[in-house]
């Protein structure tokens, strides 16, 4: 009879964590394909510890996080230097709300598009500081440790990242909200009225495009509401037909535009009951993963 060896625990600690760590790597990267390389990363040197290395981890979520915290890092810097040759605006990818992590396991204020391409603006260390702490609700002596550095240079840095983020984000609106103010915009813009559409938008109303040169799409930014509002009446009256799907996208709703044969995401960043960002993501290596 052949007897059955249990998995040693580090393994099992991984798969149990893996929902909580998918989350912090996707939150590091903005893409769900890197995050998902990175815990695999981790899976493979968790599984090649000796038992007796794995033994004496006295907190494997501890012990697993510090390890995709620090492998994020890594990612992101050759991200960001791959990045300096993208073609246009780089924008996250959009992830199914149903694939996130639950509410109860970390905010999901941290996971919409909006903050994930706002935190672009931060350092490598400094991002996964704002993370953890914003995130996971992590202290900074346990930040420190994960980061290798000490509490008062952590409380600097997350001094740093709020002085560079806060002005720019956003109080989360509830989804019911966002959805409605999405309908009267898909209204206007369906039906041409550029009037209209100028009067869902913000006075600072930007435009983001992320085509990633294989998609025909703006590559800068657009600013202001007649030229957003403009824009977006072209983009609809310039196609035959535009099919239109609802779905949930990084936890608050968002239109599938299908035209010329592909799928586009639009989603719009509230303020004041008005559009203030809209981010249009349609490089199709963003979006293959989308319903998977």
């Amino acid at each position: 009879m052949t007897s059955y060896a249990p998995p040693a625990p580090g393994v099992r600690a991984w798969a149990d964590e893996r929902p909580r760590l998918l989350g912090l790597a996707y939150q590091m990267l903005g893409g769900l394909a890197d995050a998902e390389d990175v815990l695999a990363e981790v899976g493979e040197q968790v599984a090649r510890m000796s038992r007796p290395d794995q033994d004496v981890v006295r907190s494997w979520p501890a012990f697993l996080t510090t390890l995709v915290t620090r492998r994020s890092i890594d990612a992101l810097r050759a991200a960001t230097r791959r990045r300096e040759d993208y073609i246009g605006p780089w924008l996250p990818e959009p992830v199914d709300t149903a694939r996130l992590p639950d509410a109860e396991v970390m905010d999901r204020e941290m996971l919409s598009l909006g903050m994930l391409h706002l935190m672009e603006q931060l350092s490598p260390e400094g991002r996964a500081a704002y993370v953890l702490k914003n995130g996971f609700g992590m202290s900074s002596p346990q930040i420190a440790e994960i980061l290798d550095s000490t509490p008062a240079a952590v409380r600097q840095v997350l001094s740093r990242a709020a002085r560079r983020l806060e002005p720019d984000r956003e109080p989360a609106h509830e989804p019911a909200a966002v959805r409605m103010l999405l309908a009267e915009l898909l209204d206007a813009v369906s039906a041409g009225d550029v009037d209209r559409t100028v009067s869902l938008l913000t006075d600072d109303v930007t435009w983001w495009s992320d085509g990633g040169g294989r998609v025909k799409a703006a590559i800068n930014p657009i600013f202001g509401p007649d030229r957003v509002a403009r824009f977006l009446v072209g983009v609809f009256a310039d196609r035959g037909g535009v099919a239109v799907e609802w779905r949930n996208v990084n936890g608050a709703p968002a239109l599938v535009l299908v035209y010329d044969g592909r799928s586009h995401v639009l989603h719009v960043e509230a303020a004041a009951g008005r559009v203030r960002a809209i981010r249009f993501v349609a490089n199709p290596d963003k979006l293959a993963r989308l319903d998977g």
